[in-house]
């Protein structure tokens, strides 16, 4: 994935120049990127980028000469604060955004970063000090690695890259692989490797005298305001959203916006201002009679916008597994691996797509119900959010060797307490939305990204500060039952609310009573098509299908899984394996979601374990 990179050490000086080299290859995955680098001194850099955003050659240095600054990103309304930085003295040669930072950073410090508004990671080295400065966004959604070994350190937005350092242990984490099959993803700062770590949301990275100090400048913490009127909330993010989509849309730049059936991309889509949607496509993709895509061809053709659409034939997934696992370093799994070869075959005709990224858990409280909000202390809280559990605690127990589960089998529930006590909120509603906010939203930013970013740029409007600031103020109850998020999208396009929502097929001005017999109707749909094996055109993909009939899925999963020369032998119990199998392809469970997450765990041990590609 595109991002900065780097290394600090004044000593083996030949040696980290051949490294540096090495780890630009490792994360420049096409032709089309572009490479700047930079070496003094202690110093080894570089920028990895698709050309797009800030395309000037970078590092950027300061009129002393003392300061210069990596930048990876998009900035968004920042100019009136270059018409400031200029009446006060500042130069500007490049007049782009990473220029616009450095020298913010000079006359503000470090307290610069809370006044950015976009997607970035910042890196600025002081030649005087000689030291080093990080930022990222306050979200993390471009994610970056770190560690610092053998008195250096190394930084990258892959971990592949920091271990192509010759002199680096691959060393399991184990902790992380708790997570991942409690979970279904890595809380915190953790990686699959142990002393490497994921630059969290909101954070300052200072590296200096080699030691490594971080700072949390912003916390993504509810804090309802109940003075404010519930229509006054939805005026304020309808204006809001509108500003902060409309903002990303610049001269010179092709658009899409990612469509599906779902509310997020029609939330995007709608704020768009008319004059501007004649230049914006919409990109769908799966079978054309699912519902996914007729709803999304619904919503674009009610708009006048032009409808790009892909398929996802079964083989799509299974053929680019490998990429998708190399590319993402297992961290999501191969049903995902559709989205690397989508975005590819479009970046020709589209710079930048648009996406409603997670909107559902910040504004429609994805994860809390009636259930939730019935919860009476945090004991009850977790129960509740512990059946959230990728493989419960009996068939985590059986999943794993004995002698592996015996070491591991605390770890998950420690970490997930640890999580669940840093979301601070004022109520045990937002509590939950805030674990999901700092665990899900954060992993989830690690996967897709990666796989979007490798072929063309991606913008989150529904990640913009001053959205963001509304929404935090949101009493949770009018978070319920995605209360306001459908009377903002009514309010945001009256026309779009007609549409039906593809988790009910019903559409979004309908009563809360029908919202809610459509999603009973939906999922009871969806289990008896799967009782009488009809075909479920629902999704745009069909996972339990394909594993249950399709010869090559089967065929795959179990070479993968239950072959003599299975890697994941070492920590998988087979017979439970076998049985998972079993009950899969005799109809008899959904196991498609766990199994997945096991064959991508296989291929991250024979890409990233035994041998490197």
């Amino acid at each position: 994935m595109p991002g900065i990179l780097g290394i600090i050490s004044s000593r083996d000086v030949q040696s980290n120049t051949s490294t540096l080299e090495k780890m630009i290859a490792s994360v420049k995955h096409s032709e089309k990127y572009k490479v700047d680098k930079y070496k003094k001194n202690s110093l080894y850099m570089a920028r990895v980028h698709l050309g797009l955003f800030n395309p000037e050659q970078q590092p950027i240095f300061n009129e002393a000469k003392n300061l210069c600054i990596f930048m990876d990103g998009k900035i968004y309304g920042y100019k009136e604060k270059i018409l400031e930085l200029k009446q006060i003295g500042h130069k500007f040669k490049v007049n782009n955004e990473a220029e616009f930072c450095l020298h913010f950073y000079e006359e503000y410090g470090k307290k610069f970063v809370k006044e950015l508004n976009g997607t970035f990671i910042i890196a600025i080295y002081d030649f005087e000090k000689e030291s080093l400065l990080i930022f990222n966004d306050r979200y993390g959604l471009l994610p970056h690695y770190y560690t610092v070994h053998n008195n250096k350190l190394l930084f990258a937005p892959e971990t592949k890259a920091i271990l192509q350092d010759n002199t680096f242990k691959k060393e399991l984490n184990d902790e992380a692989i708790a997570d991942l099959f409690a979970f279904g993803e890595l809380f915190g700062t953790k990686t699959f490797f142990k002393e490497i770590k994921l630059l969290f949301p909101a954070s300052i990275l200072t590296y200096e005298n080699e030691e490594v100090k971080i700072e949390s400048y912003w916390n993504f913490r509810y804090n309802s305001d109940y003075t404010i009127l519930e229509e006054d909330f939805v005026t304020q993010l309808v204006e809001t959203f509108k500003k902060a989509v409309n903002i990303r849309i610049e001269d010179g730049y092709r658009y899409c916006v990612s469509l599906s059936g779902g509310l997020d991309s029609r939330a995007v889509i709608a704020a768009i201002d008319s004059k501007k949607r004649k230049n914006i496509r919409a990109f769908t993709f799966g079978p054309l009679d699912s519902d996914e895509v007729k709803i999304a061809k619904k919503v674009a053709d009610e708009l006048k916008i032009h409808f790009l659409h892909r398929d996802i034939p079964p083989d799509m997934i299974i053929d680019n597994a490998e990429e998708e696992v190399w590319l993402t370093e297992g961290k999501a799994h191969i049903g995902n691996s559709f989205i690397y070869p989508l975005h590819k075959s479009i970046r020709n005709i589209i710079d930048i797509v648009f996406d409603g990224y997670e909107l559902g858990v910040i504004l429609g409280g994805n994860y809390s119900n009636r259930k939730v909000y019935r919860c009476k202390n945090k004991e009850e809280l977790t129960k509740r959010l512990l059946k959230y559990r990728l493989f419960p605690e009996k068939e985590f127990k059986e999943l794993f060797n004995p002698n592996y589960y015996s070491k591991i089998k605390d770890n998950a529930l420690i970490s997930f307490k640890k999580e669940l006590d840093k979301s601070n909120s004022d109520s045990l509603g937002n509590k939950c939305d805030n674990f999901f906010l700092r665990t899900h939203t954060v992993s989830s930013a690690t996967m897709g990204e990666v796989l979007t970013r490798d072929a063309i740029e991606t913008s989150f409007p529904t990640f913009d500060n001053d959205f963001i600031n509304i929404i935090l103020k949101i009493p949770p109850k009018f978070r319920l039952n995605y209360r306001i998020y459908r009377k903002f999208l009514k309010e945001l396009s009256p026309k779009l609310s007609k549409i039906p929502y593809n988790k009910t097929m019903v559409p979004i001005k309908a009563s809360l009573f029908l919202w809610k017999v459509g999603m009973v109707y939906q999922l009871a749909k969806g289990k008896i098509n799967k009782l009488i094996r009809r075909p479920d055109k629902r999704s745009y993909l069909n996972l339990d299908k394909w594993i249950r009939e399709n010869k090559k899925w089967k065929n795959y999963f179990r070479k993968l899984l239950l072959s003599k020369d299975s890697l994941s032998r070492k920590y998988f119990n087979q017979n439970y394996i076998d049985k998972l199998m079993q009950e899969h392809t005799q109809n008899k469970k959904d196991n498609s979601r766990k199994l997945s997450y096991l064959v991508t765990f296989e291929l991250f041990l024979r890409k990233f374990v035994t041998t490197s590609k």
